[in-house]
């Protein structure tokens, strides 16, 4: 455990030199697409309240890190906050496509997001809006998988 814990602080901070040293877009033809493909599919299936559709995007071992919670550790256990999530909201999401690096067998995707919250249980719709950044990690099959999800919320939500 310690060691993923140290594998992922190094991943993070291999991430933080790439974009101090390359500013902008780095993006590596077609294996850009493929990681931009994660996001599209994560839209898709955030959007269809699809927590199934979700967990097939994460690897095995993935964390989220969500503002101002305790991180939460393999896809099984992220999977079951999304299907707790849905079944008491009806959300939508966009990412935003962003900045694309691919290191090999990690990818670093990072960008804006809007999402819309309206309980199930009444009440309004808010509006949350932030930046995220996905580490995905190769899989041995070649498919791409969101290792790390760490975003944050910008400022209070408001009514659209």
């Amino acid at each position: 455990m310690k060691n993923k814990i140290l594998s992922g602080v190094f991943v993070f901070l291999a991430f933080a030199a790439i974009t101090i040293i390359l500013p902008g877009n780095v993006i590596a033809g077609s294996k850009s697409a493929s990681v931009d493909k994660v996001r599209d599919d994560f839209n898709t299936a955030f959007n269809a309240g699809n927590a199934t559709s979700i967990a097939r995007l994460i690897d095995r071992d993935g964390v989220w890190l969500p503002p101002g919670k305790p991180a939460m550790t393999g896809k099984d256990n992220i999977a079951a906050y999304y299907t707790a999530y849905f079944q008491k909201m009806n959300s939508t999401i966009e990412l935003k496509p962003g900045d694309i690096w691919v290191c090999e067998k990690w990818a670093f995707l990072s960008g804006d997001f809007i999402r819309m919250d309206t309980p199930k249980a009444g009440g309004g719709t808010s509006q949350i809006a932030g930046h995220y950044l996905f580490a995905l990690k190769k899989q041995i099959n070649g498919a791409w998988k969101i290792a790390r999800d760490i975003w944050n919320e910008s400022g209070a939500p408001s009514k659209p």
